[in-house]
């Protein structure tokens, strides 16, 4: 999709009082990205984008609260304290001071922590999670007003998108998770922009990003992805304070034989493959999912279908279940077999076709209490699930799309079939903001009383005219 260019700050900016481009710098992927984050005007941005902002940017403000109530938000900010004290920044729930690397670090996990954010399709990419945990950190630190927070958060949203666009699908392949890698630098864009770097100082920071954004897939019983998001925002915070403190970053970090592509991909990418290619003029932010069911993207379309085919059929009816599915998702989604039709976890139940596919069926909804409020181990919940195959869909057009399908053999020999090329929530199928609204209600409601989740609503649709977080927060505050 195209879009206007973006433009320089007008006069009354904040960003003017950063020090001007040095136009000798050789330009580089890192020092496009870089003046692109110092210099995005909020006036010059579409409007769709900045709307599009607002309403994730609420979604990712529900998540983490409803995350503090959950054992590993506990976790998290319990290290982020014993890692010091400090009183830049605020972790959204507790309301705890903290540094601002150590905020960013809880947010980010309590962002991500339940698997309800949102997802680029194309790249796929859980963009809003550290973007917001680093925009709130170092918007805080620095006495941002709510505009320049917004705008800081949009930089992050688009620069984390573009580049993990590149990496689509590889680098889940090599085991990496592009949320970790790419979040970092796009936790920095936000936090260099709001920490008033010169185009030299952020590019050397996204520059040392390239060594700090890291991310493997091995989950088993663990909470690693869930750290993710808040790695990546505290990583990107640190280097921007080594860039700022005049630290020298490797501005060719990107297209560098030796660089975070090669690294990663195996490949370095050049032409419109570059993450730069119509920067400002094309928005990648606008490929953005909002999710409103909180288990794996890539499940999504089978919920939607097997919503639909509910009602069709009684259980007992059922000889077969068949999903198929994108082969490279199969060891995702769908395997080991025995995990994904009995999940010991939430966790492991949130990443199975299966049983997901077996709750919507049975249950008629797919949400927070799905998972973590009722029994996993429910008699006609797992017969159904080991009921549903998984076999390969020689028709799917992943990575640009995340379709599903719900086949359901009934004992007399019919056939009731439902595909979705894609989900609520995508872009093609957008999900109205009233449910928007009552995603956020049903999760912030978990921390705060449904009054004040409904004042979040106001401060966070009115961002750009509120003077500094100050308020935002302390409505945040459980």
């Amino acid at each position: 999709m195209q879009e206007r260019a973006v433009s320089a700050p007008d006069s009354n900016s904040r960003a003017n009082s950063r020090a001007p481009a040095d136009l000798t710098l050789p330009q580089t992927e890192a020092s496009r990205l870089a003046r692109f984050a110092l210099t995005a005007d909020l006036d010059a941005m579409p409007r769709e984008v900045v709307e599009l902002a607002r309403e994730h940017l609420l979604d990712v403000i529900g998540i983490a609260l409803a995350s503090t109530r959950f054992d590993f938000g506990d976790a998290v900010l319990a290290a982020a304290r014993a890692l010091g004290d400090g009183q830049q920044a605020h972790a959204l729930g507790s309301g705890a001071a903290l540094p601002a690397p150590s905020a960013a670090l809880v947010n980010g996990v309590l962002a991500h922590g339940l698997d309800f954010d949102d997802t680029h399709i194309g790249a796929i990419y859980h963009a809003s999670a550290q973007a917001m945990a680093a925009a709130f950190a170092a918007g805080q630190a620095h006495g941002a007003s709510g505009r320049e927070v917004l705008a800081a958060f949009i930089v992050a949203l688009e620069v984390g998108c573009r580049l993990a666009r590149v990496g689509a699908g590889t680098l889940h392949d090599r085991a990496f998770h592009p949320t970790a890698l790419c979040g970092t630098f796009a936790a920095a864009a936000a936090a260099g922009r709001l920490a008033r770097l010169d185009e030299s100082a952020l590019t050397s920071a996204l520059g040392l990003c390239g060594s700090m954004a890291a991310g493997i897939l091995v989950g088993e019983k663990s909470w690693l992805k869930r750290m993710h998001p808040g790695w990546a925002a505290h990583s990107g915070m640190v280097a921007v304070e080594l860039g700022r403190a005049g630290f020298k970053g490797p501005a060719t970090v990107f297209e560098a034989a030796r660089g975070f592509y090669s690294a990663h991909i195996d490949r370095v990418p050049s032409g419109d493959a570059m993450p730069t290619h119509r920067l400002g003029e094309e928005w990648h932010t606008l490929g953005i999912a909002l999710k409103p069911y909180p288990c794996c993207h890539f499940i999504h379309a089978f919920v939607d279908a097997a919503l639909e085919l509910r009602g069709q059929f009684s259980a007992d009816e059922v000889e077969r279940i068949e999903c198929p599915l994108t082969p490279a998702l199969h060891k995702i989604v769908a395997e080991p077999r025995e995990r994904c039709i009995r999940p010991a976890d939430p966790y492991a139940a949130l990443f199975s076709v299966q049983y997901v596919v077996a709750v919507a069926l049975a249950r008629g909804r797919v949400d927070l209490s799905t998972f973590h409020d009722e029994p996993l181990d429910a008699p006609d919940v797992l017969a159904l699930a080991e009921k549903t195959w998984c076999v390969p869909d020689t028709a799917s057009d992943f990575p640009r799309h995340f379709p599903g399908e719900v086949n359901v053999i009934l004992k007399d020999g019919r056939r009731l079939s439902v595909r979705k090329t894609t989900s609520l929530g995508t872009p093609e199928r957008p999900l109205p903001r009233q449910a928007l609204e009552e995603k956020f209600i049903a999760n912030a409601s978990r921390a705060v009383s449904r009054e004040r989740a409904l004042q979040i609503i106001a401060q966070v649709y009115a961002l750009d005219r509120a003077p500094s977080l100050g308020a935002l927060m302390e409505l945040c505050r459980a």
